[in-house]
């Protein structure tokens, strides 16, 4: 194969192979994937999932922030009563209970890391419902026996 290339793109690909693994998002995640030596769990046992050694602060943070997008909203909107009412059961939790173990039991949505995952979710769900308005009336009428369920 070496005949075939020109010196200089064969340095290209060597140098490319050789970066193959330098690769900074590989780096990235092996940063994140590292957990403290006396940490209660060194994996999530999930994927892409990394353990998160400081739950209560990030949790705290997100649940602050879908907080503050649910304010926004009327104060009568579905959507702001249901979330807002869960929300707020969540980060009393988090602010009462210190173990992460129990933490986890209490809340009862797997990991907390996966409750993390969710909570992000739902701020990204809070965010387009305020974008979209949806508490509002439709523009026009909707077409007869568009609700109407089973078909």
């Amino acid at each position: 194969m070496s005949r075939f290339l020109r010196p200089s793109a064969l340095r290209t690909l060597q140098q490319q192979h050789r970066n193959l693994y330098e690769n900074p998002y590989i780096n990235r995640y092996k940063a994140k994937s590292k957990v403290s030596e006396g940490f209660h769990k060194k994996t999530t046992g999930l994927t892409g999932l990394f353990v998160n050694e400081n739950p209560h602060r990030v949790l705290t943070v997100v649940y602050g922030r879908i907080l503050r997008a649910l304010e926004q909203m009327p104060k009568d909107a579905a959507y702001r009563k249901y979330t807002e009412t869960i929300v707020k059961q969540r980060l009393a939790l988090v602010q009462t209970e210190t173990n992460i173990e129990r933490l986890e039991q209490k809340i009862g949505m797997g990991q907390i890391e996966e409750v993390i995952e969710q909570a992000e979710y739902e701020l990204e769900a809070t965010r387009a419902v305020l974008d979209s308005k949806a508490w509002e009336p439709l523009v026009e009428a909707a077409p007869k026996g568009q609700w109407a369920w089973p078909v």
